[in-house]
């Protein structure tokens, strides 16, 4: 799934995962700006611990790097901090290995824990057809699919790209670097409300690389989920499309077009009670699909006519 969870005996169990930023760092680096990307690292970690319904507890991080740089790694640590601020975790060390035989620049990784009882760990095993689908809005492009983003949006070279870092882009009404370098939503507060409230989440997906195709990562079989009707797609994601002319396929496989997590409720009155929450930590919320029966597992966007089965989408003949 999204984390693994280690039993320590008692009932209890220790959730497990670790990520890092991927290319997002070149975004940092063009913008000669890493006081950002620390909250990244500390997202994409936390926002899997807690799709086990795992509470995160502490992460460690781990920078590789071609040279030493203290203005550089201090920035770093601010964003880490920040960070560990929003998602309610402690920074407990760190690593920095410089290894110019390997990385060129700079990378950041990040491992984390967190705490589950084990008759709480959530692996979407108690799906039903007719459950709702229900999607948490994302602040941007997170940090995921910022290769494609950063080519199509910025030009296939590195002069090319520092060129066009700080252009202005009137359709999302900041520069192009921005867009790109706003930092992945951290979901940790909503959710550990919710599941303190004793809400019954069916499910909680974390929706990085893959898309809606991480939906197919649920614990269960013979179920669709059907994302109809489709929420609306921010601009930075039709920009990218239009000028890349990037397949629908393509988009919804790499990118999270505007939902950075999704939960599996079972109607109206568990929806309604996420909204209220969602809204207090400033984050819309939506119906975005239901669950269906169906022979084997599958993510289906009839709006475009998309099928997704494991992490890949392509469209439907």
């Amino acid at each position: 799934y999204f984390a693994n969870v280690i039993d320590i005996g008692g009932g209890q169990g220790i959730a497990f995962g670790t990520d890092g930023v991927g290319t997002k760092i070149i975004i940092a680096e063009l913008m000669d700006r890493y006081d950002t990307i620390g909250i990244d690292c500390v997202a994409m970690n936390v926002n899997d611990l807690i799709c086990v319904g795992a509470k995160p507890v502490s992460m460690v991080d781990y920078i590789g790097c071609s040279f030493t740089d203290a203005r550089i790694f201090s920035e770093i640590g601010k964003g880490l901090a920040e960070g560990a601020r929003q998602g309610e975790i402690s920074i407990s060390g760190g690593e920095i290995s410089q290894i110019r035989e390997i990385i060129n620049g700079v990378d950041l990784i990040g491992a984390c824990i967190g705490h589950v009882s084990l008759d709480k760990v959530n692996t979407g095993k108690d799906i039903q057809p007719g459950n709702m689908i229900v999607g948490l809005s994302s602040s941007g492009v997170h940090s995921n699919g910022l290769t494609l983003a950063r080519k199509i949006l910025l030009g296939k070279t590195f002069k090319e790209q520092k060129k066009n870092i700080n252009k202005f882009e009137g359709r999302l009404g900041r520069t192009l670097g921005e867009e790109l370098l706003e930092p992945t939503r951290i979901y940790v507060k909503p959710i550990m409300e919710m599941l303190g409230a004793s809400i019954d989440l069916k499910a909680m997906v974390h929706i990085t690389s893959g898309g809606y195709g991480n939906l197919n990562r649920v614990e269960n079989d013979n179920i669709r989920f059907v994302i109809n009707p489709s929420p609306p797609v921010p601009e930075v994601f039709k920009l990218i499309q239009e000028k890349g002319e990037v397949s629908d396929a393509e988009m919804y496989e790499v990118f999270n077009m505007g939902i950075g997590f999704v939960l599996v409720v079972d109607g109206v009155e568990e929806f309604n009670k996420v909204s209220t929450i969602s809204k207090k930590y400033g984050v819309t919320s939506q119906i975005i699909g239901c669950v269906e029966h169906c022979q084997g597992k599958e993510v289906t966007i009839p709006e475009f006519g998309l099928i997704g089965r494991g992490q890949k989408i392509t469209k439907t003949k």
